[in-house]
């Protein structure tokens, strides 16, 4: 049976919970073997994401994600930091298929398109 990141990312969080001082380190290196053993070393970045995303659900955060088209000097990138609350985790993407616009995705459950390619793709349905 093959894991989803977001079990891998489960998993390794209540293993982590459960540790005792110290072990820490031991436990995510077993973690590493395991997923490599199962051939889902492919999936480490997904896990990764899924435990950053896990983590701010638990303390209240939201993980959003801002995908433009092409890259933005730092003021806008500050700009749309500020329209989310601080204990919220955004990360930017740059993605040149979107052509044009912005794409904001919040835990990754709803989104907000207004981008050029939603829209080509709308046109032509």
């Amino acid at each position: 049976m093959k894991y989803t990141p977001r079990i891998y990312a489960k998993a390794l969080i209540e293993s982590l919970a459960k540790a005792s001082n110290g072990k820490e380190a031991d436990i995510i290196k077993r973690f590493l073997v395991s997923v490599k053993r199962r051939g889902d070393a492919r999936l480490l970045p997904d896990i990764v994401s899924a435990v950053r995303e896990v983590e701010h659900k638990r303390v209240g955060g939201r993980f959003i994600e801002v995908a433009f088209a092409r890259r933005h000097k730092k003021s806008v990138l500050d700009a749309f930091r500020a329209l989310f609350a601080k204990h919220d985790e955004v990360v930017f993407r740059t993605e040149p298929e979107l052509i044009a616009g912005v794409r904001i995705t919040i835990d990754q459950e709803r989104e907000f398109d207004q981008t050029a390619a939603r829209r080509i793709k709308k046109l032509f349905r």
